[in-house]
């Protein structure tokens, strides 16, 4: 057996290929050759990272592997019908773009002020999206987001977003970069920062990376220029807004596939959580809300997180696996947090 450790790597970082799980599949679902899978693992313990094979123990790690697998297996049909709609986004955006360009240059009355044309990406649930603009910009886009710009920026750089998105700006003193939510107007000129303004949402954030922003509310009257590693909260039903220092990185460790907490509040955390699993999250008791949760997670199973969850805070949980209905259409998984009274107690 050709033993490559460089692909167990790339499957436990969530970097890995088609070809990369055939050959994970081939390998560990052989139980005639586990013994010699033992001795492969031990003879390159070393050359794992400490993320993922922290206990030194080879029949966690064998464990985790079949876990990930069965996991993986029982998502394939949900991941080939985001696979689909990826192909369709980028074979529209394409098309979008070539056609674009081709009215631009051999159409129109270059003697005539054009119309900007836009062009749209649109991030599935359960999933995110590396973008990259014409400008040189790039960033990545979380679930369930959507982001909308010129195909050719002119003497402004103008984006429109939905959800939450990661930028990292090109710089250009001349041309300003402005990100536009339904409640907040964002100008940069070259900078890292995450926002998060999703449709229906009681707030939109800005946390700033690396660079400065300058955040006006959309009539134009000008909230404050953060810092690095300051964000500010708007409340969008009293327009009134709060900033605080805090690490920015937990807050872009989602672009890794990373689900990173930092002493957050329960409500923010089941917020986080359901749309990063796509699933319906509900607190059932107000005694959870001021409860703050402290942890990382890379590429963990929702039921692996909640019974974390359950173990650090005083709660138990219960899983409605997601029903199809009469028109074919999958709900979403549903969870209900309840406060856990007797441990409570205990404690």
């Amino acid at each position: 057996m050709d033993f490559k450790p460089e692909i167990l790597r790339r499957f436990f970082s969530g970097k890995y290929s088609r070809k990369d799980y055939l050959w994970i599949k081939s390998v560990f679902s052989n139980s005639k050759d586990e013994d010699l899978l033992k001795e492969s693992l031990e003879n390159h313990w070393d050359e794992f990272n400490d993320s993922f094979a922290d206990t030194g123990d080879i029949d966690y790690l064998l464990q985790r592997i079949h876990h990930k697998m069965d996991d993986i297996e029982s998502s394939s049909s949900s991941k080939v019908r985001y696979l689909r709609i990826f192909r369709q986004i980028a074979a529209v955006l394409v098309i979008q773009v070539v056609l674009t360009f081709l009215a631009f240059y051999y159409f129109q009355d270059k003697n005539q002020p054009t119309q900007p044309v836009f062009a749209e990406i649109e991030c599935p649930l359960g999933a995110r999206v590396k973008f990259d603009l014409p400008d040189g910009s790039s960033g990545y886009l979380n679930s369930g987001s959507r982001l909308k710009y010129p195909v050719q920026f002119k003497t402004k750089r103008d984006i429109t977003l939905s959800g939450e998105a990661w930028f990292n700006v090109a710089h250009d003193s001349i041309h300003p970069f402005f990100v536009k939510t339904q409640n907040l107007n964002i100008e940069v000129l070259g900078t890292r920062f995450n926002v998060i303004a999703h449709e229906g949402d009681l707030s939109e954030e800005v946390i700033l990376s690396q660079g400065s922003v300058k955040i006006a509310t959309e009539s134009g009257q000008i909230l404050s220029v953060l810092k690095p590693n300051e964000r500010l909260v708007l409340n969008t039903e009293k327009m009134t807004y709060t900033q605080e220092s805090l690490d920015a990185s937990q807050y872009l460790a989602w672009t890794e596939g990373k689900l990173v907490f930092r002493n957050e509040r329960m409500e923010q955390v089941a917020k986080r959580l359901g749309r990063w699993y796509n699933a319906e999250i509900e607190i059932e008791d107000p005694e959870l809300l001021e409860h703050a949760f402290r942890a990382t997670f890379i590429d963990e199973p929702l039921d692996e997180v909640l019974k974390i969850l359950a173990k650090t805070t005083p709660i138990t949980f219960e899983i409605t696996e997601r029903k199809q209905t009469i028109d074919n259409i999958y709900l979403k998984k549903h969870v209900i947090l309840r406060f856990d009274k007797n441990r409570k107690e205990a404690s």
